[in-house]
């Protein structure tokens, strides 16, 4: 989920009742005390900076800081992430009318039941009869209220974003943001670490899958975003002895007591998205610290042509920075000038003016003579500051456009770039905004072009300058496993399998528990019919990730493919066991239970499963209902196969098995009739051809 968030200070400081207590204690220092894993700025040591400092959570920095805390969590900020409750409904509640989604002929509505809420999703026959339908509850709000609230369900540790979402400002129920503008995904998209790295406070990934999350989740955006990890702060503040021997360290970050860099970069971690990024080193998007320089951490990318009529809702940072007001500060123009990220202070015209006027003071700006008057009254962001409108936004989220310029308010906004990709659209070139000249930076620009691609797979230019900066950077840093993995995803997308496992062989050659090297290996060598080596590479992945279910469920199709059932069975079941939300899993163990197994009883809960969330899988209904008709039980098969007639683009198998169960529930006028339908969707098709002559009148 790319989301992010929109208001350029994302929490700063506790500017009244946090002070930084430096010490300098005369105890040994830890033995595993070294001063290289803290941040130094002006003389102050960081000791909260180290990545081993444990986060404790908005609430217990409530407990000391009460007036702070109980302003906040009411702040946009505070309110970023939070329980679906009876208590805090904003919504058109219950919804009028369902949203239709034409392009997969889905309605979806959110309704209440027993106290908890869920999105239901269906779909209707030609008669208004429903004929599927799936329900998911609704657990998670991400979304302040302030522009929209988008809904969650928590599964196996991940979470997965529903298709319906409230938009403050059209005061209306509509589809997710994304599932308007590209294809919709239904229930499947889950949130990544870098959106949660945002929307929320701070999480702790599994150590064991991919995009997976433990269960202390602290909800909502918390101090320790822009204060850094508590752990250690509240250690001392209890009256604990810290065996810290480091002059001048402390155990907190207050953001406006660091350089100015330091500063701006706290809110740059969430405000200065661009259009592509790169981690640096092994990062993860839970590993930036305030008091870091972001450069340490990622590196990010814009376009080198900046648009004055569209731009992102999380790139507001770098939008100031055009600005000739941030240039002419020397650094000074930060942040928490004009935002209090506490919420005390309100963003009033009155406030923003001042903050102008501090270097614009009314009587030297242009007067009557000029084309543009001022006054000392004026809103100056009205007009210097663009705005979007509630009528025309990106995703429904209303933001100011924070590069600052002469008469921005004759801009146009026009978000169709940003909606809509098109293979004519001209190629982009991405410059660095944040970024470090060494030995690694035209690898981590190769992974840029990468991730840029990803979002524009239709434009296959981007895979060739991710190449190009990828094999230009492992000429200069050839230990670089990561560059080597990426080098291998380029040429596995490319098409050329050869010199994909070339890149992973040596990332791995590199780094021998580079999972992912391992499964792409495996996905490689499937799609070349050498399944013995997929086996082998899939399950290398599973012994380092134990718990990351696409490598079971890859390594399970595996065994399948190879005729191996009893073990396939066996793995893609222990999958099931770290997700349930695959329908492809469920499939391929209700086929195996039918078809190898010769279990039809079996293979029916599989395959009313598969369907259950997701029924346009292929043969989905077909095979449900031929496991129902071997059991014999016809009526429940026929009901299978007049699904699969309505979702199907050519239900002729499904329309001979129904006329042979019509048949045997002596039922010919019916059986007739389904075996004619056949043959005028596939004229000639024999055993519809043989069941009809041999029907009894």
């Amino acid at each position: 989920m790319r989301t992010k968030y929109y208001i350029l200070s994302i929490l700063i400081i506790f500017l009244l009742l946090i002070s930084l207590i430096i010490f300098n204690n005369d105890n040994p220092p830890n033995k595993t005390q070294n001063i290289s894993n803290y941040i130094n700025d002006g003389g102050i040591t960081y000791l909260n900076t180290a990545l081993n400092v444990k986060y404790v959570g908005r609430k217990v920095c409530g407990e000391c800081h009460t007036k702070i805390y109980k302003t906040f969590i009411h702040s946009t900020k505070g309110r970023s992430m939070s329980r679906m409750t009876n208590s805090n409904i904003i919504e058109n509640f219950p919804q009028k009318k369902p949203v239709y989604n034409p392009e997969r002929n889905y309605f979806y509505e959110m309704i209440r039941k027993n106290n908890k809420f869920y999105q239901r999703e269906y779909r209707l026959d030609k008669k208004g009869k429903v004929i599927f339908e799936r329900f998911e509850e609704a657990q998670y709000i991400i979304g302040s209220g302030k522009n929209l609230r988008m809904y969650f369900f928590k599964d196996k540790g991940m979470y997965y974003q529903l298709p319906l979402t409230w938009y403050v400002h059209k005061n209306k129920w509509d589809m997710s943001p994304g599932y308007s503008e590209f294809k919709n995904i239904r229930f499947s998209r889950f949130v990544s670490p870098l959106c949660f790295s945002c929307h929320n406070g701070h999480l702790t990934l599994s150590k064991t899958a991919k995009n997976r999350y433990k269960d202390d989740i602290h909800l909502g955006i918390g101090c320790e975003s822009c204060h850094g990890p508590g752990e250690l702060h509240v250690r001392q503040k209890k009256g604990e002895k810290l065996n810290i021997n480091i002059k001048n360290a402390v155990t907190i970050v207050n953001p406006k007591k660091l350089s100015p860099y330091r500063r701006i970069d706290v809110c740059e971690q969430c405000h200065l998205e661009g259009e592509s990024w790169a981690l640096r080193g092994n990062n993860t998007w839970f590993d930036f610290r305030p008091g870091m320089l972001l450069k340490s951490h990622r590196s990010v990318y814009s376009t080198a042509d900046i648009s004055k009529k569209a731009f992102k809702v999380a790139n507001t940072a770098y939008r100031l920075s055009l600005s000739r007001c941030f240039k002419g500060s020397h650094i000074a123009m930060t942040c928490d000038l004009c935002h209090d990220p506490h919420g005390f202070k309100k963003s009033t015209n009155d406030y923003n003016r001042q903050n102008c006027q501090k270097c614009h003071p009314p009587q030297s700006l242009p007067g009557k003579k000029s084309k543009f008057t001022h006054s000392e009254n004026d809103n100056c962001i009205s007009c210097h500051m663009k705005k979007t409108g509630t009528k025309n936004t990106l995703h429904g989220v209303i933001n100011t456009d924070h590069w600052i310029r002469i008469a921005a308010e004759k801009d146009t906004i026009n978000w169709e770039p940003l909606r809509r990709i098109s293979k004519t659209d001209p190629i982009k070139k991405l410059i660095p905004i944040i970024d470090t000249n060494d030995k690694n930076k035209d690898i981590r620009k190769g992974i840029a072009y990468f991730n840029f691609w990803t979002d524009r797979s239709i434009i296959k230019e981007y895979l060739d300058s991710s190449y190009f900066y990828l094999k230009s950077g492992l000429t200069k840093s050839k230990e670089n496993s990561k560059g080597y993995y990426y080098l291998g995803m380029v040429q596995y997308y490319r098409g050329l399998y050869n010199d994909a496992l070339y890149g992973f062989d040596k990332s791995i050659s590199l780094d021998t528990n580079y999972a992912d090297a391992y499964f792409q290996r495996g996905i490689v060598y499937s799609l070349m019919n050498k399944h013995k080596l997929a086996i082998a590479n899939f399950s290398k992945a599973t012994k380092i990730l134990p718990d990351e279910p696409s490598y079971f469920e890859s390594l399970g199709m595996s065994y399948a493919k190879v005729g191996l059932t009893n073990k396939a069975i066996s793995i893609l079941e222990e999958a099931l066991t770290k997700d349930n939300q695959n329908p492809s899993v469920f499939y391929t163990l209700g086929t195996l239970y039918a078809t190898d197994r010769k279990i039809p009883k079996k293979a029916i809960p599989y395959f009313e499963k598969a369907v259950g969330l997701n029924p346009e899988i292929s043969n989905g209904f077909l095979n449900l209902g031929n496991s129902y008709f071997l059991i014999g039980n016809f009526n429940k098969a026929i009901n299978a196969y007049k699904k699969d007639n309505l979702i199907s683009k050519n239900p002729s198998n499904s329309l001979v098995n129904m006329g042979i169960a019509y048949e045997r529930l002596g039922e010919y006028k019916k059986a007739r009739k389904s075996f004619e339908e056949a043959l005028k969707l596939s004229p000639g098709l024999r055993i519809a051809e043989k069941n009809l002559r041999t029907l009894p009148n």
